[in-house]
């Protein structure tokens, strides 16, 4: 009876250890499993969150800035308040990714509302959420500035149309943009010929306002949008 207890009891500690060892290291693979699914999670959020991020990225690609204005009982009468504006002098500040000032130039024009005429180029949105280096923004090659008091014909040339800015010069980028630039309005009415290129949208954009001096506008693109004249906080401040 005592050989058949303590054989019953040595049995009964090994099943109970075999099944202690046993839930441990299940223990151990569902804690190895759950943090290997936390991690996936994880990145599958960041990266739907960088792919997101992408989408509504949105950063400046030039500023103007009101310099002067001349106002008279002769002047064109202003939407914004009804003053009247003889003409309006603004200086356009190109900007390059970084931010860094590619070059600026000063302009006249009539009235008070100022326009910023560009060609612009998006890429589709799956490539942009992707994260292509040459294809994760929408490139603008900025054409003239004119007023709503003059024909666009009529209006200051920037960029050089079929060219990119100096500052681009000799880059993989550039050569992208050259490709585009080159063949911009085939592009924009040939959706073979987009396709080629990887181009979802080409089309000119002009974006405007009514002006005072003292005010700074940012000229902002958006990755997947297009452009928009910004006010900035010293504008804000000068209203």
């Amino acid at each position: 009876m005592l050989r058949t207890v303590s054989l019953t009891a040595v049995l009964g500690a090994v099943v109970l250890g075999g099944l202690f060892f046993w839930q441990s290291r299940e223990e151990a693979r569902l804690r190895a499993e759950l943090s290997q699914l936390e991690a996936k999670l994880a990145q599958e959020i960041a990266a739907r969150d960088a792919m997101i991020a992408r989408l509504s990225r949105s950063h400046r690609k030039a500023r103007l800035e009101v310099l002067s204005q001349e106002t008279g009982p002769i002047g064109f009468v202003s939407a914004r308040d009804g003053t009247r504006v003889v003409s309006t002098t603004v200086r356009f500040i190109e900007l390059d990714d970084e931010g860094k000032e590619l070059g600026r130039r000063d302009f006249t024009v009539p009235g008070d509302t100022v326009f910023v005429d560009a060609w612009t180029a998006r890429f589709p949105k799956n490539v942009v959420a992707e994260g292509n280096p040459l294809r994760d923004q929408t490139l603008v090659l900025f054409r003239r500035i004119f007023s709503d008091r003059m024909l666009p014909s009529q209006g200051f040339p920037i960029d050089t149309p079929g060219s990119v800015p100096d500052g681009y010069a000799g880059s993989e980028k550039a050569r992208l943009e050259q490709a585009v630039w080159s063949g911009f309005w085939k592009i924009a009415s040939d959706p073979d010929i987009a396709r080629r290129n990887g181009v979802a949208v080409a089309q000119g954009e002009a974006v405007y306002k009514p002006m005072r001096p003292g005010e700074i506008y940012d000229v902002m693109v958006d990755a997947a949008a297009g452009l928009s004249v910004v006010p900035t906080a010293r504008t804000a401040q000068a209203e």
